[in-house]
């Protein structure tokens, strides 16, 4: 599996994740007490901190390659990420 492979799982997850949130986001709105809608949140947060960590984490492995791969300089030459001396 690749990277980038593994950036489409963590998309999925990422998916997965924000279909929960808006449930409980439906429910918040629908439920009849201030202590059911309190408690609804306090489940929807840290399933807000996740999907963030996920979606960082799809795109940094999405990208990965293209920051670490050396880029070469129009006329050819050394990589422009070399540092000279």
């Amino acid at each position: 599996m690749t990277l980038y492979e593994l950036s489409l799982e963590y998309e999925q997850t990422a998916a997965a994740l924000r279909r929960r949130i808006v449930e409980l986001e439906h429910a918040g709105r629908e439920a009849g007490s201030e202590e059911g809608r309190h408690q609804l949140e306090g489940r929807i947060r840290p399933l807000r901190s996740m999907y963030r960590d996920v979606r960082a984490v799809a795109r940094h492995l999405e990208h990965y390659y293209e920051k670490h791969t050396p880029r070469q300089k129009a006329g050819g030459g050394k990589p422009a990420n070399v540092r000279r001396r």
